[in-house]
């Protein structure tokens, strides 16, 4: 009989906390910061990287992609900016 009232606590506990509809991560969200800001330039570099890229060869063009990669240049700007 010990572990059923254990148990029927356990149950109460439980019931008590459903009605709490919002967790501590939407709050944590920040919003963005100077987003047209950050594209803009993240636009500049990809026209800049492909006017580059247009007098390479295939070879010249897979050692751009893989050495220098979009994303990462990308969240670099990114950080510059906050």
């Amino acid at each position: 009989m010990a572990g059923f009232g254990a148990a029927i606590r356990g149950i109460s506990k439980i019931l008590l906390n459903k009605g709490k509809k919002t967790s501590s991560t939407i709050s944590s969200v920040k919003p963005g910061k100077k987003l047209k800001q950050k594209r803009d330039i993240q636009d500049n570099v990809v026209s800049d990287k492909d006017k580059v890229m247009k007098n390479l060869d295939a070879e010249g063009k897979l050692s751009v992609r893989t050495k220098v990669p979009l994303k990462d240049t990308n969240k670099k700007i990114s950080k510059i900016l906050d």
